[in-house]
This record gives structure tokens, C-alpha cells and sequence, in this order.
């Protein structure tokens, strides 16, 4: 429907202009044609004379005084503005120049004035102005009265008050102007009813068809293949319908033929995706699916004793046969019990009940399923090799981190040499000890090794510029980059976390020492509270030649107590011109007060309530509190956790200055410029 509105404003639009410019000519034509009255007046009077000049026309007529008198009379009637006529003409028997006929009977017989006379000696008009006693204007006209052969034979005079005649004339011209804006209006009227005439014919002819290949082309994109066009015309627009039909019905084809192989290819790619190719059975992605559907289940996994060695001395193929007899085994003996089987990846495969089966009857079937697999021999006839296998099983009742609980009863399963291990929580904690045992070997190490590096993650603005970096710690392991989730808590459990902390703060001004970026160092209370630590920070920040790019992040937790100790070092680091940062703000340990003490030059967001504040109102409305609290204190809040567009505009709506998140930049070894 916009066309059609678009037709009828355009063509009303040209109607109203050229009624208007034709309006406006119009008037201002018959406003200059009316300005000299005089011009029109004696136009007036010269056709009145004309008239009565047919009806004088030789001498003869002249005798008929009574007629011509009647004449006269009847025409001032007509016409009050003339007030009298007379004719002039020579008596035959005196040879002088009378007033023959006239409206103003007393000067009938009287002599005729000198331009009377040379109106008809010399025939030309002559025209008098002349004023009354009372003031009114009068113009007096005497023309000369022509016979057949144009020769003068009489003179008619005509007295005319100037003021009534304007005032006719006035009117006349009013009339005019009147009768002139009529027919315009009326033209207009005409045209505005033959345009919606025409708009009716186009929305029939054009913007109904139009309208009509819209609907389907966007029914179309819809993917909605129920819309063809159905206008028989053989025009533009006709032609145009007959090839989207043509088109519709070839891409429906087409469409349902590729929704079949897509269908085909999906389910292929499903079952390729989800299944194992070595063993046929379903795969971790399987498992993991299988496992969002049920609230609570029971795992286990089992694993092949020194699979390791099988692969080692009997080769790969061998391997790969043992693993495919054995889930065919386990499928087969579990093929009546609903139980569901995976492979996980190399020789393990777990095992899930949905709950169709017991505690102890789950624990039951695994056992009877080992001992079977362990006592039957696994023939491989065409290598001629026979191979006995034993096995090791993790199992956890418990449905939440099943499977980081099953992988530690088997990891203890094998360790102690046991057939089966029932997850629990003592067994939990003694690997973790274990882990724990192991983490602080490799600290030990990193820091022997020099293996604690920054990595440096882009800070942006509102346009996506950089604006600054900050320094985050990992811990080289071999080729491996660990985060400092599976290490620092450790650490700080240790006497090797200020290590790190030192570490990180001359690595990372060394970084800057020679660009003109701005960075931030994450430290913590303990650092700050640390006397060696605090010296060590104080020694690098003042010698380094440009503090005021330098921003000190304090993590917000629980140890954050010594409130004065803070404040004095905040202080000092104010005053060589770097800046505060209060990190992890807005959970755990956030206290609002700390703003008010510490006065910090930013807030960073906890990146908890980030990452999900497009799905998230709670979320929502915590960090838009954050935010207005912080902008009131003229505090800076910085967003992490920054993963897509859509969290990023969020950010920007609700005002939040800078921005960090791998939307724009995952950590890296190197700063990019």
C-alpha cells in the first residue's frame, strides 16, 4: 500500500501545485489588466456610443427625435452611473450646432459647446473633467456619431459620475476575480476526483497485483512454499507473476528435494557424531547428551588392564580388535537389562543406569559382568593370538560431577588393584591431596624454571579501541599453558605464592617498559598485607617511567579485612600517579563500604553476572545498581566476560565504560598491537 500512497500524494500533490500557479496567474492577470479604471470605463462608454451608432447611421434617423429620446432614457435606467446623454447635430434651417435630443430636457434646442461641435467638424473624441458644486467628479465624453460612409453627422455626448462608475467597475472586476477562482476551484475538485479514479485503476491494474508478489516472496522467505501468484494479465506485471510461479514451483522442488537430503545427511552426521566408528557403540558426546535428560543416575567405568601393553606387543590392530570384541561382549550380556553403553575414548567405556536398575543390583551386574569378560579368552583367529583381559570399574551413585567421580574411584580402582571402587567422599579427598601433592611439585618447578608468565588480554572502550591490557598469570607445563583456576589456590596455600606475585610484577613492567600502552596487574590483599611483597611492588613502581599507566587490580575477597593497611598503600600508589582497581566486584565477598574507603579509580564487574546479562535479569538489574552506585562516586566500571555481541551491547546500554572479554581478544603470550 505504500505505492498506492505514494501515487495519490505525488498526483495530489501536482494538482494542488498547478491549481495553485494557475490561481495565482489568474488573479494577478486580471489584477493588472483592471488597475487603470479610466481605460475601462471609456472602453465601456466607447461600446455604448457603437451601439447607438448602428441605430443612427444617416440623417434620416436623426429626425426621430422621439425614438432616440426614448432610447437615451431607457439607458440611463440601465445605467445609473451614466447621468446624461445628448446628441448633437445642425439644424438645417439656422446651420447651427444644437443639442437636438437629450436626457436633461431643459437644454434641448440650446447651442452646442465648441468641443461638441469639433467632434463632428473634425471627427475625433473629446473628453472633459469636470467637478460639481457639491465635489462629485463627472467625466463628460462626446463622440462623433458616423454615418455609412464614416462621415460624422452627429455628435453624442455622455456625462458619467466617476465615482459610480468605479464602483460598477469595481464590482464587475470582482465578479470576474470571483468567477475566474470558481472555475479554477473547480478544475481542482475535477482533477482531485479524476486522480482517485486513476489511483483505483493503478491499485487495480499495479498495486494490487504488487502487493500480492510482496506476500508470496515473503511468504517465501519464510520458507512457506503455500503462496503462488495468481493474476492474469498480459502485461509487465503479468509476465513478472507468471515468473515467480515459474520460479516458486521449480524452488519447491528443489527445496523439498534439499530438505530430504538434508534430513538424510543430519541424521547421518547425528549418528556419526554421536557414535564410535571403531566399536559402534555411543560415544562421551553421546553419554553427555543422554545424561542432561535424567536428574539423577548411576555411572560407572571400566577400563582394560595394561591396555597399554596389549597395544605395545601385539601392535595397534590387535588393540583395536580386543576393544571391539569386548563391546560386543558387554553389549551382549547388558542386552536385556536397559542399561546403556559408551565408549569414552581409548580402552574405557561407560556404562549408564537411568535408574532401571538398583544400587545393589547395578553393582551386582557390573560384577558378574567382570568376572565373565575376565574368565572368557578373546580369540583374534586371523593373527592367531589369544588374549585374556582383566579389568578395573569406577562407579558413582551420585548424579551431580558423575563422571569426575567415577574417574577417580577407577583411578583408585587401579591403583589398588581392584576389580571395583565405589565412589566416596574419603576417597575424594585423599585425591585430592593427591592432586594437591602434585600441583605444588609443579609450582615448585615453574618457579625453579622461570614457567610463570604473563599473558596479556585487551581492554577496550565503547568503539572497540584498545585502551589498555591486563596481565594475567600462567604456569608453562611442558607445551601445556595452565590457568591459575587449577594452581593459585593452591599456591596461596603454600609459601610459593609470593613468588608468583613478584614474578608476575617484574615480567609484566618489563613488558611495558618500552611502549606506551596502559596495563593492570591483578595483586591481593595478602600481597598488599605482605611486607616484602608490598616493599618489592612500591621498588618497581617508582622506578618505572611512566606510573600513571598503571593499574592495580585488588581482587575482592574475604581478605580484604585490614582495611587501614589498604587504604595507606592505596594512598602511596595514588600519589606516584597509578591507579586502583577493585576486581571480581559485585559477589562473594563485595562490600559496598570498600568503594566509599578505598576509593578506587575503576570497578571491574564479577564476570558471573556478565556473561549471562542478555538472559539474565537478575543479572541485569544487579549490574545497573553496580553501575549507577559506581558513576555516582565518579568510579569507572570496567565489563570482562565479554563473549558476543549481544552481551557487549547490553553493556553499552546500560553505560559501562571499558570492556574486556574474548569477543575482542583471548589472553595471549605477546602484546598485539
Amino acid at each position: 500500500m505504500k505505492l498506492l500512497y505514494k501515487l495519490l500524494l505525488g498526483y495530489l500533490l501536482i494538482v494542488v501545485i498547478i491549481g495553485t500557479f494557475s490561481t495565482i496567474l489568474l488573479m494577478h492577470t486580471v489584477h493588472n489588466s483592471s488597475t487603470n479604471l479610466s481605460i475601462y470605463r471609456e472602453r465601456e462608454i466607447t461600446s455604448f456610443v457603437q451601439i447607438f451608432n448602428t441605430m443612427i447611421v444617416d440623417e434620416g434617423n436623426l429626425k426621430n427625435t422621439e425614438f432616440i429620446q426614448t432610447l437615451f432614457e431607457e439607458s440611463i435606467n440601465k445605467l445609473p452611473h451614466i447621468k446624461r446623454l445628448t446628441l448633437h447635430a445642425v439644424n438645417l434651417k439656422t446651420a447651427a450646432y444644437t443639442h437636438i435630443v437629450s436626457t436633461d430636457t431643459d437644454i434641448i434646442g440650446t447651442p452646442s459647446h465648441t468641443e461638441d461641435i469639433e467632434a463632428i467638424l473634425k471627427n475625433k473624441t473629446t473628453i472633459l473633467y469636470e467637478t460639481s458644486s457639491n465635489g462629485e467628479h463627472w467625466i463628460d465624453i462626446t463622440y462623433p456619431i458616423m454615418n455609412k460612409n464614416n462621415k460624422a453627422i452627429a455628435a453624442l455626448g455622455a456625462a458619467v459620475s466617476l465615482q459610480e462608475s468605479d464602483e460598477v467597475l469595481k464590482k464587475a472586476i470582482m465578479d470576474l476575480k470571483y468567477d475566474a477562482l470558481k472555475h479554477v476551484i473547480v478544475a481542482v475538485l475535477l482533477s482531485i476526483l479524476l486522480s482517485l479514479i486513476f489511483i483505483l485503476i493503478v491499485v487495480r491494474k499495479i498495486v494490487t497485483p504488487v502487493s500480492k508478489l510482496i506476500d508470496a516472496t515473503n511468504a517465501f522467505s519464510k520458507k512457506e512454499f503455500t503462496h503462488t501468484v495468481d493474476i492474469s494479465s498480459n502485461d509487465e506485471i503479468g509476465k513478472l507473476s507468471s515468473a515467480f510461479n515459474t520460479m516458486y514451483d521449480e524452488l519447491t522442488m528443489l527445496h523439498a528435494t534439499m530438505e530430504e537430503q538434508i534430513k538424510i545427511k543430519t541424521e547421518e552426521l547425528k549418528t556419526h557424531f554421536l557414535t564410535d566408528a571403531l566399536t559402534g557403540l555411543s560415544n562421551r558426546q553421546a553419554l553427555s547428551e543422554e545424561i542432561k535428560r535424567h536428574q539423577e543416575f548411576h555411572i560407572a567405568i571400566l577400563d582394560i588392564a595394561s591396555f597399554k601393553d596389549i597395544n605395545d606387543f601385539y601392535g595397534v590392530k590387535i588393540g583395536n580388535r580386543v576393544l571391539q570384541m569386548v563391546s560386543k561382549k558387554i553389549k551382549i550380556y547388558l542386552s536385556d537389562s536397559n542399561l546403556k553403553i559408551y565408549r569414552l575414548g581409548a580402552d574405557e567405556i561407560a556404562i549408564l543406569n537411568p535408574l532401571v536398575q538398583s544400587k545393589e543390583t547395578f553393582q551386582e551386574t557390573l560384577t558378574q559382568l567382570i568376572n565373565n569378560l575376565e574368565h572368557e579368552t578373546l580369540y583374534c583367529e586371523n593373527e592367531g593370538v589369544e588374549i585374556n583381559i582383566s579389568l578395573h570399574t569406577g562407579l558413582s551413585f551420585e548424579s551431580e560431577h558423575a563422571l569426575e567421580k567415577a574417574n577417580i574411584s577407577l583411578t583408585n580402582a587401579k591403583k589398588e588393584h581392584k576389580d571395583l571402587v565405589v565412589f566416596t567422599k574419603k576417597i575424594q579427598e585423599e585425591n585430592t591431596q593427591e592432586k594437591n601433592l602434585k600441583m605444588i611439585i609443579k609450582i615448585k618447578n615453574a618457579i625453579k624454571n622461570y614457567d610463570f608468565v604473563p599473558c596479556y588480554q585487551p581492554i577496550v572502550d565503547k568503539d572497540e579501541n584498545i585502551i589498555k591490557y591486563e596481565a594475567l598469570v600462567r604456569m608453562k607445563d611442558n607445551k601445556e599453558i595452565i590457568s591459575p583456576y587449577h594452581f593459585l589456590d593452591i599456591a596461596k596455600k603454600s609459601k610459593y605464592y609470593k613468588h608468583i606475585t613478584r614474578t608476575m610484577i617484574f615480567q609484566t613492567f618489563k613488558a611495558f617498559e618500552n611502549n606506551d600502552y596502559c596495563f593492570s596487574i591483578n595483586i591481593e590483599a595478602e600481597d598488599i598485607l605482605n611486607e616484602d611483597t608490598r616493599h618489592f611492588i612500591k621498588s618497581h613502581l617508582t622506578d618505572f617511567k611512566d606510573p600513571q599507566r598503571v593499574v592495580f587490580e585488588i581482587v575482592e575477597s574475604e581478605s580484604i579485612h585490614n582495611i587501614a593497611a589498604i587504604k595507606e598503600f592505596i594512598e602511596y600508589i595514588k600519589k606516584q600517579g597509578a591507579k586502583i582497581a577493585i576486581d571480581d566486584f559485585g559477589t562473594g565477598y563485595s562490600n559496598f563500604t570498600h568503594l566509599l574507603e578505598l576509593e578506587p579509580d575503576y570497578i571491574k564487574i564479577d564476570g558471573s553476572l556478565i556473561k549471562n546479562i542478555d538472559v539474565d535479569t537478575k543479572s541485569y538489574d544487579i549490574v545497573k545498581t553496580l553501575v549507577n552506585f559506581a558513576h555516582n562516586l565518579n568510579i569507572k566500571v570496567i565489563a570482562e566476560y565479554v563473549y558476543s555481541t549481544e552481551v557487549f551491547n547490553i553493556c553499552k546500554e546500560l553505560d559501562i565504560d571499558e570492556f574486556q572479554g574474548y569477543l575482542f581478544s583471548k589472553p595471549s603470550l605477546e602484546i598485539k598491537d
